[in-house]
């Protein structure tokens, strides 16, 4: 159960009833202004931070004219996946695979069985060793390219920076061994293929992701944040307030003297609309 708003007393299961057993308080109604003003407070604190998250957010895809750039270089890679990765692909058992492979082909020989074949025949091949190991660095790096995308939403955070560039660079290390394992797949052997237009521009999209990462990077997006309020008072000002231990009577007086300015401004704001209305009517019936 909760305490007694006035005496703190620590309430039973029996004492149901609205009025405190010890001090006779209405437990519901004492002080319930300033309960609900302080619960208002903390709601507003917490928005702060969360519109502190929505901000860096937002700065981090359309912050600055590269952080939009950025946005299309790391989704670009993925259309060359759509390419053909390999060709003159040959695998010597009982695989249904095209002699021009994209990523869809590679993920349907991974996920129809086909993989099971790779694996066995990579045990007795060194063909087989170079294939399999450069498919698992080409599936790790579009696992990766995805991750990429998801973190540029942090891109703005303390360690978005670091973030960021590992991905980035892991990515195109992985992306790159591929390609180079594929060239040295041996000629005439049970396992053979080479790469095709699609990798060589999966490699350089990945690359020409990692130089404007890093331009973005070092030329920096300014987070804007929106200000926030708590009881009318600018938050930097309350958290200012309540660090120098200002007392709570004399912090609510000044948050009723700020809310109470901020509705007097509204009402004259209103009341010059209302105006400008009642001279624009009268003007026009006076025209007709």
């Amino acid at each position: 159960m909760a305490d007694c708003p006035k005496c703190s007393h620590h309430l039973r299961l029996t004492d149901w009833k609205q009025k405190c057993p010890y001090c006779g308080a209405n437990i519901v109604m004492y002080n319930l202004q300033e309960r609900l003003m302080q619960d208002a407070d903390k709601a507003e604190v917490e928005y702060y931070y969360h519109q502190k998250k929505v901000d860096r957010v937002k700065a981090s895809f359309i912050g600055s004219p590269l952080a939009v750039v950025r946005i299309f270089t790391s989704l670009l890679p993925a259309g060359a996946l759509f390419l053909p990765m390999l060709k003159d692909v040959f695998l010597k058992f009982n695989v249904n695979f095209p002699e021009k492979a994209t990523i869809i082909n590679i993920y349907n020989l991974i996920t129809g069985g086909g993989i099971t074949s790779v694996v066995n025949t990579a045990e007795s091949s060194q063909a087989g060793k170079i294939f399999l190991a450069g498919l698992i660095l080409l599936m790790v790096s579009v696992l990766l390219l995805i991750i990429h995308f998801a973190f540029l939403t942090l891109a703005c955070s303390p360690r978005g920076k670091v973030r960021n560039y590992t991905v980035s660079i892991i990515m195109l290390v992985f992306a790159s061994a591929y390609a180079v394992l594929m060239f040295f797949i041996p000629e005439n052997d049970i396992v053979s293929a080479s790469v095709g237009i699609g990798s060589l521009l999966y490699v350089l999209l990945l690359a020409v992701n990692l130089v404007v990462e890093v331009m973005v990077f070092r030329k920096g997006i300014e987070v804007k944040h929106a200000q926030c309020y708590v009881g009318g008072i600018p938050i930097e000002e309350y958290f200012e307030m309540q660090k120098n231990g200002v007392p709570q009577e004399e912090l609510r007086a000044e948050m009723y003297r700020r809310l109470t300015a901020l509705q007097e401004e509204k009402e004259r704001e209103l009341d010059q609309k209302l105006d400008k209305i009642k001279t624009t009517s009268q003007e026009a019936a006076e025209n007709e």
